[in-house]
């Protein structure tokens, strides 16, 4: 609080004034770039991925990691990355099958699909994943398994924007799925330590072959 006296000159406060208007200013200006630069401070990430038959993540639209073997062996990636929250983490990931037929092994049998993961910062696969399949088949799997020239694939570009577009809060849940109905043919899977994650994929595991996954965390959990 400001107090002024008066002399036989009379009032005399524009000193005073002009230093607090400097002084509010000082500390705005100190205050501001410490907001934002807690804003947007990045943080090391590391996570581990299994991706039945492979997979791409990105985060805040910038891809961090892909499966380095695109169909077998089988493995589990470790990954590394650093980024800023909010985060938005989005997985493409594809099941090993013919975009034409969608068989596998030379158009014998059909496949399935099935991606894991579970990150430093808490994120875990599981509910409240959204999940958009782009390629779906065979539409017809019995008629398709006998005679391959009558399989039929449906598949739709990726959309605009996909990793970081606020459309995926529109997408259909991921499904989950067990251990068990993925079967992940990897040694040592089992003993790997994938916390509370569970296998998510689109609606069916067999015929859902390429699947675009998101999630985003405001925070660290």
């Amino acid at each position: 609080m400001l107090s002024f006296r008066f002399n036989r000159t009379g009032l005399n406060a524009a000193p005073l004034i002009a230093a607090a208007l400097m002084l509010a200013a000082l500390a705005s200006f100190a205050v501001a770039p410490q907001t934002a630069s807690a804003a947007s401070k990045q943080v090391r990430v590391t996570g581990l991925v299994f991706g039945d038959n492979t997979f791409e993540l990105y985060v805040n639209g910038r891809k961090v990691a892909s499966d380095p073997i695109a169909f077998k062996p089988f493995n589990a990636v470790k990954v590394s990355f650093r980024a800023s929250y909010p985060m938005t983490f989005a997985f493409k990931a594809a099941d090993y099958a013919d975009p034409a037929t969608g068989l596998e092994y030379n158009n014998t049998r059909v496949g399935d699909g099935g991606l894991i993961a579970r990150f430093s910062n808490g994120l875990v696969t599981g509910s409240g994943w959204k999940a958009k399949t782009i390629s779906h088949g065979p539409t017809d799997l019995p008629a398709c398994l006998a005679d391959p020239t009558t399989c039929r694939v449906v598949n739709t570009p990726e959309p605009s924007r996909w990793t970081t577009s606020s459309a995926a809060a529109k997408w259909p849940a991921a499904k989950l799925y067990t251990v068990a109905q993925v079967q992940p043919h990897l040694d040592g899977f089992s003993a790997m330590n994938w916390g509370k994650a569970s296998f998510i994929w689109g609606d069916n595991l067999v015929t859902d072959n390429t699947v675009l996954l998101r999630k985003t965390i405001p925070r660290a959990r």
